[in-house]
C-alpha cells in the first residue's frame, strides 16, 4: 500500500478507524449483546484490575467471609476469560449498572476526530447518531472511552465512562479522584 498522494485528512481517518472500531465492538458487546464476558478481552488489563478492585472495595470482608481472598479474585479477573466463581455475579451487577445508566450506547457512533491523550492513548466519545444532518445536538449524552494501544492486542478500553487513566489500589482511582 502506498501513501503517496494521500491527503492529511484521509490519513487521519485511516489511522482513527481502528480505535473507533474497537470502541464500537466494546459497546456492542456490553450494551447490545449484554455480555461483559465477550467485552472483557477488549478491556485493558489495568482497567480490568481497577474495575474488579472497585467492585470489591466495600465488600472485602464479606468476600473473605465467603472464603475468597480479594487480591486473588482481582488477579483472576485480570484474565481475558475469567473463570472465577464470582465472575457471573460481577458481570451481572456491572451490566445492570451500565444499562441503568445508559440503555442504547451500542447504537451510537464514535467521534470523528482524534483526541490524543498520550503516545498510546486516545479518547473517544460515543454519541447518539444525529437524527438529521451531521450535527450532534448540544447537551447530547455521551460516553467517554479512554483507549490504549497494545502492540499485540491492538486498541483496548482503558477506562469506560471516564476520561482518566485508572490507578489500581484499595480503593482504585477510576474517575480521576485524588
Amino acid at each position: 500500500m502506498s501513501l503517496d498522494g494521500i491527503t492529511p485528512q484521509a490519513l487521519d481517518d485511516f489511522l482513527h478507524w481502528p480505535v473507533c472500531q474497537a470502541g464500537y465492538v466494546f459497546t456492542q458487546a456490553v450494551w447490545g449483546d449484554h455480555s461483559l464476558t465477550d467485552a472483557w478481552p477488549l478491556v485493558d488489563p489495568l482497567f480490568r484490575r481497577c474495575w474488579a478492585q472497585g467492585w470489591l472495595q466495600d465488600q472485602r470482608d464479606l468476600t473473605r467471609a465467603c472464603g475468597f481472598d480479594p487480591d486473588e479474585v482481582v488477579e483472576a479477573f485480570t484474565a481475558e476469560c475469567p473463570e472465577h466463581p464470582l465472575w457471573p455475579e460481577f458481570e451481572r451487577l456491572q451490566l445492570e449498572a451500565l444499562h441503568g445508566w445508559k440503555q442504547d450506547v451500542h447504537e451510537w457512533g464514535a467521534t470523528a476526530e482524534h483526541k490524543l491523550v498520550g503516545v498510546d492513548l486516545e479518547l473517544l466519545y460515543m454519541l447518539p447518531r444525529p437524527e438529521s444532518g451531521n450535527v450532534v445536538a448540544e447537551g447530547s449524552p455521551f460516553v467517554p472511552l479512554l483507549m490504549r494501544y497494545d502492540v499485540e492486542a491492538g486498541w483496548r478500553v482503558l477506562n469506560c465512562v471516564s476520561e482518566h487513566v485508572p490507578v489500581p489500589g484499595w480503593p482504585p482511582q477510576l474517575r480521576g479522584e485524588s
